[in-house]
């Protein structure tokens, strides 16, 4: 179990409180995106951030909101969709075109000092996994651009993606050494007996 440092718990359980949310989406090179809710650009040096140094993660309206982040204990893969606008900027020409499925994204909530507007402690880490499909949807007065994220990029439960077979497996490695789902068709019709025999 996590703890966090006292100052962040208090800030935490205050009445009035101020929390942002931080989006590193890394794309590679220049086209890395760090952007804010809150109304106001956020200076932080992220441990998880490509680009090395302190980032300003802009709040210029462009990053809108995101789908909620649920927890459960079965094992499951982690998804959730990110909203970003498509309109007044150039983000369509970073996702279209351009191979973004297995890129990094990161997401961050931070609690603000309400007098200074400073960070305090360090943000709580929200949500660390890679962008598996990008969509854009328009109408006459609007358009946006959702990417869908999971914590791992093999998400077993997308019928389009790879099977518990060493046929598909090779397929999605690109080599046919690893014949680690060999047996799966075996153990998957097994019956196991558990205690003592």
């Amino acid at each position: 179990m996590k703890t966090y440092h006292q100052d962040l718990r208090d800030e935490f359980y205050r009445d009035h409180n101020f929390a942002v949310d931080l989006l590193e989406i890394q794309l590679g090179g220049s086209d890395n995106l760090y952007l804010a809710t809150g109304g106001l650009d956020i200076e932080f040096d992220s441990d998880t951030a490509p680009d090395a140094g302190t980032n300003t993660y802009e709040a210029q309206g462009n990053f809108m909101n995101f789908s909620s982040i649920g927890e459960d204990f079965d094992v499951k893969v982690g998804k959730f969709t990110i909203y970003l606008s498509a309109i007044g900027n150039s983000y369509t020409d970073k996702f279209i075109g351009n191979d973004v499925e297995g890129k990094n994204i990161v997401l961050y909530k931070a609690y603000l000092n309400l007098q200074t507007l400073a960070i305090v402690q360090t943000p709580i880490l929200m949500f660390k996994g890679h962008i598996h499909n990008v969509a854009i949807t328009e109408s006459p007065n609007s358009a946006q651009i959702n990417l869908d994220c999971s914590s791992l990029f093999a998400d077993f439960e997308r019928v389009a993606g790879r099977r518990t077979n060493n046929f598909s497996n090779w397929y999605y490695q690109g080599f046919n050494t690893d014949t680690s789902m060999e047996k799966t068709g075996f153990v998957g019709n097994s019956e196991f007996k558990w205690g003592k025999v």
